[in-house]
C-alpha cells in the first residue's frame, strides 16, 4: 500500500544565493577566480582570521576550570558588557546613564530575528520597514535590463515569481545586450488581489531604489522582517551612475516615509553627511517618530579605527533617540562560523530598558533558548584584556590598510593600461565590499570570456585580489571596458 507523505505538497523554495559561487566551482578553467567571496581573504586565499584569536582557542580548549553548564536566557554578561563598551566607548553617556543594554543572540541574523519579533508585538502601527544600506540588489539589476523597468505586479504569487524569472531568462538568453538601469523599483503592492491584474503593467520611474513585497530583498534581514509580514522596501546608497555614495537617498527616503515607520540601516558612515544633513535628517526622524534600527556587522572594518566607524550613533544618543542595533562580531574577530554578537537596545532611561530586556529575554525562549558559549569567551577573552585587545585592533588595522593598498593597485594599473573613465570611486569607497562600478554587459565578459566570477551588481570582495591575480583581473577589466564601449 502506497503511502502518501505530508510533504507532498511542498515545493523546493527559491533559491537566494549561491548560484554565481556553484557556476564558478563547475568551471574547469586552471586560471578561473572568484571575487564574491562573504569574508576577507589572506593573500593565500583563505579566510582571514584575526592573529590573537588561534592563541585564544587553545587557551579556552586547554582551560579545566570552564563550566559548560547552559548560558541564562540573556546570553553571558561579561560578554554583551564588553560588546557594548566596543560599540559606544566605555564612558559614554547611554553607558553611563545605564540606559543601554543587549541580548546574546545567536547567528548574523539572530539580532533582527529577535528584534523583528519584538516590534511585531510592541510596535503594531510599525508595519513597513525601510532597509537603507549600501547594496544595490541583484534582482534590481536583473529587473533593470529592460529600457523602463518600472514593472507592477500583484502581491506575492507564482506568477509574479514566474514573470521576475521569465525576465531574467530572457536577458540571459538575448546575450545581455539590453539596458542596464538598476534605479528603477521593482513594486509589489499587497493590495492587489485581482486575478484579472495577473498582467504586466509599466509605472513612471520612481527615482529611488527600491525593493517590496513579493520580491527578495538584498539584505538577508529583509527576508526576516518580510516573512513577520512587515512590508519591505529596499534603497541603495550606491549611484551607479554618479559611481558614488550618495547621501540625498538617506535623506529623501525619511522626507518620504510615512509616521511611525522602522528604518533598519547600514554602512550610514559610507554617506559621510554634512552638519546641515544630519541636522535634517533627525528633525525628521523625530517628527514621524521613526523607529531605527541599526546593522553594526563591520566595526573597524571600514576606516580601521573602532570609534570613527561608530562615531555616528552619538548622533542618536546625543538627540534622545531609542533604538535597537544588530551588533555582529564575527567578522572583525575573524571567527565567521561561530555567528557571534547581540542585540543592542537603547531606551530613555534604565526603568524602561529593563522592560524591553525582559520581553527580549522572553522571546527567545521560544527562539533559541540558550546562546553558544565558545564565540563570547574567545572575544570577552580579547576584550577584557588589554595587551590581546591592542593585538587584535593592530590585526584589524593591517588588514584595512591592506585593502586599501590593493585599492590603490587597482585603480594605478587601470590608469596605467588607459582604461577609459575614471577610477576614483574604487578608493574613495571604504571597506573590503566596493562597487567596480562595471555594467551589466562588462560583468557578462569577464564572466563568460575571462571566468572572473562576480555579481552584477560588480560589488567585489576586494581581498579577493592578490599579488598573484591582480594583473590578469586589471587587464581583463580593461578588455571588459573596451569591448563592450558603446553597447551601455
Amino acid at each position: 500500500m502506497t503511502t502518501l507523505s505530508v510533504f507532498m505538497d511542498v515545493p523546493l523554495a527559491q533559491k537566494l544565493e549561491g548560484s554565481l559561487l556553484k557556476t564558478y566551482k563547475q568551471d574547469s578553467c586552471p586560471n578561473k577566480i572568484f571575487l564574491a567571496f562573504r569574508v576577507c581573504q589572506t593573500s593565500k586565499g583563505q579566510p582571514w582570521v584575526s592573529s590573537v584569536v588561534p592563541k585564544i582557542r587553545l587557551q579556552i580548549a586547554q582551560d579545566p576550570s570552564l563550566n559548560y553548564e547552559y548560558l541564562p536566557v540573556n546570553g553571558m554578561r561579561s560578554f554583551t558588557e564588553a560588546a557594548l563598551k566596543l560599540l559606544f566607548g566605555k564612558h559614554n553617556q547611554v553607558i553611563v546613564e545605564n540606559r543601554v543594554g543587549g541580548v546574546h543572540i545567536v547567528g548574523d541574523n539572530g539580532a533582527f530575528q529577535l528584534g523583528a519579533q519584538f516590534l511585531k508585538i510592541w510596535r503594531k502601527d510599525s508595519q513597513i520597514v525601510y532597509i537603507i544600506s549600501s547594496k544595490k540588489g541583484e534582482l534590481l539589476c536583473k529587473m533593470g535590463m529592460t529600457e523602463d523597468p518600472s514593472l507592477l505586479f500583484p502581491s506575492p504569487t507564482p506568477f509574479a515569481i514566474f514573470t521576475v524569472a521569465l525576465l531574467t531568462l530572457c536577458h540571459e538568453q538575448d546575450g545581455g545586450q539590453a539596458k542596464c538601469a538598476c534605479p528603477f523599483p521593482v513594486i509589489v503592492p499587497p493590495s492587489a488581489s485581482d486575478p484579472q491584474t495577473h498582467s504586466l503593467t509599466r509605472l513612471p520611474p520612481f527615482p529611488q531604489y527600491q525593493l517590496e513585497g513579493g520580491c527578495v530583498p538584498t539584505e538577508p534581514y529583509g527576508l526576516v522582517f518580510q516573512d513577520m509580514g512587515f512590508t519591505v522596501r529596499e534603497y541603495s546608497f550606491w549611484d551607479s551612475k554618479q559611481l558614488c555614495m550618495d547621501a540625498n537617498v538617506l535623506l529623501n527616503v525619511a522626507e518620504q516615509a510615512p509616521h511611525d515607520c522602522i528604518f533598519v540601516i547600514g554602512n550610514i558612515c559610507d554617506c559621510n553627511l554634512t552638519q546641515s544633513q544630519w541636522a535634517m535628517l533627525m528633525a525628521n526622524l523625530k517628527n514621524k517618530r521613526i523607529f531605527l534600527f541599526f546593522d553594526i556587522s563591520n566595526q573597524g572594518l571600514s576606516t580601521g579605527d573602532l570609534e570613527k566607524d561608530t562615531g555616528f550613533l552619538q548622533y542618536f544618543v546625543s538627540q534622545g533617540f531609542e533604538f535597537f542595533c544588530s551588533q555582529s562580531l564575527s567578522k572583525n574577530f575573524g571567527i565567521y562560523d561561530e555567528g557571534v554578537g547581540i542585540l543592542v537596545v537603547v531606551a530613555l532611561n534604565n526603568e524602561l530598558l529593563l522592560c524591553v530586556l525582559s520581553q527580549l529575554m522572553k522571546l527567545t525562549q521560544a527562539l533559541w533558548l540558550n546562546p553558544p558559549t565558545t564565540g563570547a569567551r574567545i572575544i570577552t577573552s580579547i576584550l577584557c584584556n588589554p595587551a590581546l585587545q591592542e593585538e587584535w585592533k593592530q590585526s584589524l588595522k593591517g588588514l584595512v590598510e591592506n585593502i586599501m593598498l590593493i585599492k590603490e593597485k587597482v585603480k594605478e594599473k587601470l590608469r596605467l593600461l588607459g582604461t577609459p573613465g575614471s577610477w576614483d570611486h574604487i578608493t574613495d569607497q571604504n571597506g573590503s565590499h566596493s562597487y567596480l562600478g562595471l555594467n551589466i554587459q562588462q560583468v557578462e565578459y569577464l564572466i563568460k570570456k575571462k571566468h572572473i566570477y562576480l555579481p552584477k551588481n560588480s560589488r567585489i570582495n576586494f581581498t579577493c585580489i592578490n599579488a598573484h591575480n591582480i594583473d590578469y583581473i586589471t587587464q581583463s577589466i580593461n578588455e571588459a571596458v573596451l569591448s563592450t564601449k558603446g553597447l551601455d
